[in-house]
């Protein structure tokens, strides 16, 4: 049981891992999503110079001019999370307006 627990532990580590880095790796030009207040992820998306792709529940998901600097400058700009944009459109239900 023990053994389990601590595997399923360090599997859960690694996967959050892994959905923080994604957003640094890769081509630019990559979809992101910024997790949290759908009103400040919209400002700072605009702010880190990005375009809105799609609105969602607690998340938007925008792609970057071009530049390899995008995600950084959201977080700069006051995203609380930044993660993979496909995985967050599955992730997450779409907005109602």
């Amino acid at each position: 049981m023990k053994r389990t627990l601590i595997g399923a532990v360090l599997a859960l580590l690694a996967w959050a891992a892994i959905m923080l880095a994604l957003p640094f790796v890769g081509p630019s030009g990559r979809q992101v999503a910024v997790v949290g207040n759908t009103g400040k992820a919209l400002r700072t998306i605009a702010d880190a110079g990005g375009r809105v792709v799609a609105v969602r529940k607690n998340a938007v998901i925008a792609v970057a001019s071009g530049d390899r600097g995008f995600v950084w400058r959201l977080y700069r700009n006051g995203a609380p999370l930044v993660i993979e944009g496909r995985i967050a459109a599955a992730c997450f239900p779409v907005a109602k307006p």
